[in-house]
């Protein structure tokens, strides 16, 4: 079977097909419904087209923001993902829980020392200013922690001594896995893919905006954990465990077993 592949910020981890568009079978795609029109002139050349799951929780988008699930089928990285889509109307047949392979080789370790990491929340409009307040009120509050802020293109402009910086599009998800065991903690007003990464590497997570002062409405919904609150300036509690095994299959589904799935859709 030949395969065509959208990548979106590297979250396709297995081989990319080397088939054009023209020539594949399937194709692969990071989303559908903003892409409605053209998918249905794939269907009308008889291509399949499969969604994957670009990034830690975007599958419930569908059920919490309503979005039209339009594509012929879904890998998931979970069960919880596929039960959002089942929620959402998709058929159980359509979906297969594959997890990443960017998570199969990741390992827990101690993190009892001091190197705090804040993860500023990129959204669907400008916090510059929103993320700045919240950094400051953070180390303010918490000065036994040395800080590190996490940026990447996508986010505006934080000023702080020491910052962690990424291109989405350039190995972003290696150089996670490969620099986040040296922090000890994080901190962010709302958990996304980098904080799917901590946890499953034993990191404590807090999450500093429990009301979402951020949000305006008609904002888009986010998948709902039970997430560790902090009140910043209160001390900091323990974590709340979350059982990751219901959000990230692991180890992965083979490449292989993709595509034969793939065939009898």
């Amino acid at each position: 079977m030949k395969y065509f592949v959208y990548n979106h910020h590297d979250f396709w981890q297995y081989p990319m097909g080397g088939s054009s568009l023209l020539e594949a079978d399937v194709v692969f795609m990071w989303s559908d419904w903003p892409f409605a029109k053209e998918i249905a002139k794939l269907h009308l050349l008889g291509k399949k087209v499969i969604v994957y799951e670009h990034g830690f929780g975007a599958m419930f988008d569908y059920e919490l923001n309503g979005r039209e699930p339009i594509a012929d089928g879904y890998l998931v990285l979970g069960q919880e993902s596929k039960d959002s889509l089942v929620r959402a109307g998709v058929d159980p047949r359509k979906i297969l829980i594959t997890g990443n392979p960017i998570y199969d080789d990741i390992k827990k370790t101690k993190h009892k020392g001091k190197e705090a990491l804040f993860v500023p929340l990129h959204w669907v409009k400008d916090l510059r200013m929103y993320n700045q307040s919240l950094y400051e009120q953070l180390r303010g509050a918490y000065p036994e922690y040395s800080w590190t802020v996490k940026l990447t293109d996508k986010m505006g402009r934080l000023f702080a001594e020491r910052i962690w910086y990424n291109e989405v599009d350039s190995n972003i998800l290696e150089d996670i896995k490969d620099r986040l065991p040296e922090y000890d903690i994080v901190f962010t007003p709302r958990p996304s893919t980098f904080e799917s990464f901590a946890r499953l590497m034993g990191i404590p997570v807090y999450v500093v905006d429990k009301e979402e002062s951020y949000k305006a409405s008609g904002d888009p919904e986010r998948i709902p954990m039970d997430n560790t609150y902090l009140e910043i300036g209160e001390k900091i509690p323990k974590e709340i465990p979350i059982d990751m095994d219901k959000y990230i299959k692991r180890p992965s589904v083979k490449l292989d077993i993709i595509l034969d799935w793939v065939k009898k859709l």
